[in-house]
Parts: structure tokens; sequence; C-alpha cells
């Protein structure tokens, strides 16, 4: 994250060229860094990474197999979360989503269930709206996962063979059809450790998790941990 200056050239920089929070969009003062204060105390935090048996594992567990899971904030409709991950996902502002990624990361470093991780797969976007959007956003939080976890992220394990439609515009029971063996695993994947972390910006319905889950497990022996910037519970 963007560091502050000392405090006194902060402070004239401030009034030169003003800083807004990202989240509320007032001014920040010289101490705050990217979220004011407030926004800071008001993040939904879950703490689930201190819970084993979590609502968002028990909900994953009901579709797959998986030894530990966590997300970092809940989901709200026009919440605060919902705000920055909206403008890091679809405005490109990517310091929304590496803020929230450094929470994350901090969660699951202090968690006794997520000691044992081997390595990060970002879900992978279809190519087609990868090179729309110009990144993928769970590429970028699997990054910063990795340079704070000192766990090897890999980027090319998991491929999205089939262009879906935007799961956030349709129905629950329409996106376990939509996204059914949307994913698949690159053949020239070899040699991957047994204890993967899979990693989204938000878990709903966890169709998408669990397709990827399929395709992972498919004769495979690999164990599956789950992470996530926010949940909708």
């Amino acid at each position: 994250m963007k560091k502050l200056l000392p405090p006194t050239l902060q402070s004239f920089s401030d009034l030169l060229f003003p800083r807004s929070c990202l989240g509320c969009n007032q001014y920040l003062n010289f101490h705050e860094v990217a979220l004011c204060l407030r926004c800071q105390i008001e993040l939904p935090q879950t703490h689930f990474h201190q819970i084993h048996n979590n609502p968002v594992f028990k909900k994953l567990k009901l579709l797959f197999s998986l030894e530990a899971a966590s997300a970092a904030f809940t989901f709200q409709k026009e919440g605060r979360i919902a705000h920055l991950i909206h403008r890091f996902k679809y405005n490109g502002n990517h310091q929304c989503g590496i803020i929230l990624a450094h929470y994350l990361a901090n969660t699951l470093n202090e968690s006794v269930f997520f000691e044992k991780i081997e390595g990060i797969i970002p879900v992978p976007l279809h190519p087609s709206r990868e090179r729309k959007r110009d990144f993928n956003q769970a590429e970028i939080i699997g990054k910063i996962l990795s340079k704070k976890l000192g766990i090897p992220h890999f980027t090319k394990v998991l491929i999205r063979s089939k262009k879906t439609r935007a799961l956030a515009h349709i129905g629950e029971e329409a996106r376990w059809t939509e996204i059914k063996d949307a994913f698949k695993v690159n053949s020239s994947s070899i040699n991957l450790p047994k204890h993967l972390l899979l990693i989204d910006d938000v878990i709903t319905t966890g169709a998408t998790l669990n397709a990827c889950a399929d395709a992972l497990k498919k004769n495979s022996s690999i164990k599956l941990s789950i992470a996530a910037l926010a949940c909708r519970l």
C-alpha cells in the first residue's frame, strides 16, 4: 500500500492535493491512508478465521470436501465493502482491492486453520472477459496473499474454458447450470502442492467455487481451503 510522507510534508501535500477516502469520499487526515478512520472502524469484519466451523465453511462443506474456509468481511448490498469491491472490479481501482487483500492476508496469517497451505490458486476469468477488464481481481488478491504469507501463487493451473454470463446478474438456481463444467485444469500443471488455497473476491452461493473444486479434485488427491474478501450470509 502507498505509504504516507513525513507528517509535516503530508499535511502540506494534503493542502495542495487533498486525498479522499476510498470508502466515503471524505477528505483524509494526514495520518490516514486510503481509508478514513471511521471507514476502517466500520468495515464489517467477520473474524471467521478464528472459528473453524464458521458460516462460510458450513455452506461450502455441503458442496465439496475442504479443510478450511474464511472471508474477511460480510458483503451487504450498498454497503461499504460492496462499494469498495465494485470500484475494484468494475472501475479498475486496484488500490481498493489491495487494501482489502491486506486485511484478508492479516487474518489468514493469524489463523491456525491456514497454517498448512502450500499453494494459492485464484479463480480465473474467461480470457475474453480478462482482456476486456485488463486484469483478474482474484489474481491481484492472490498476489498480495502470496507475498504476505510466503506461499507460491499459481495463476495458470485453472482455466475458465466456458464463457459464462455474469453470475451476479442471474438468479441463484441459474448460476449452477451456467457455471457447470466451466473450468478445467491446465494439462501442463504437474507436481502441484497437495494443499491449495482457492481465492475469490466474493462468496455468494458457492457455485463458482464448487465448479473450481470439481476441476481441481478430478483425478487428484489435493486438499482445498477457501478464502475470499467477502461473503454474502
